[in-house]
């Protein structure tokens, strides 16, 4: 085969991979972000990625002053093209919310945890990385 015909046929089958993921029914769904980006924080939090339709929401819960610099970073595949973005600041018991239709890798590339907030004792914690991927 021609590297021009094995191109054709390699581009054709992405086009046909990304209609499949575009034109997918909007079902809910949730990912846990792998790793964890909080595993190794005491006293146990989390931070999770949810998708309904084409709403995506962010959601941050540790304990009630517990307080994260961390912000998820998106890239978004839609009809419209790629976007990339940013969660935004997450707040304790908040969900942060965007209109993402079609497929969306989220990353949390590090960031620090406070149990306590910044009026406690409590010692801070490193965020390690956390991926997810929702459609």
């Amino acid at each position: 085969m021609s590297t021009l015909g094995a191109l054709t046929k390699s581009a054709a089958a992405v086009a046909i991979g990304a209609a499949a993921l575009l034109s997918a029914p909007a079902v809910a769904s949730a990912a846990p972000f792998m790793p964890d980006p909080l595993a190794n924080c005491k006293p146990a939090a989390t931070l999770d990625v949810e998708k309904e339709g084409d709403e995506v929401e962010w959601e941050f819960e540790g304990p009630v002053d517990a307080t994260t610099d961390a912000q998820v970073t998106y890239l978004n595949i839609g009809q419209a093209g790629p976007t990339v973005g940013s969660s935004g600041a997450l707040v304790n018991g908040e969900g942060t919310e965007r209109a993402l239709p079609g497929f969306t890798i989220h990353l949390v590339p590090g960031g620090t945890y406070d149990p306590d907030g910044t009026e406690g004792e409590a010692a801070t914690c490193a965020l390690g990385f956390g991926f997810a991927v929702t459609q």
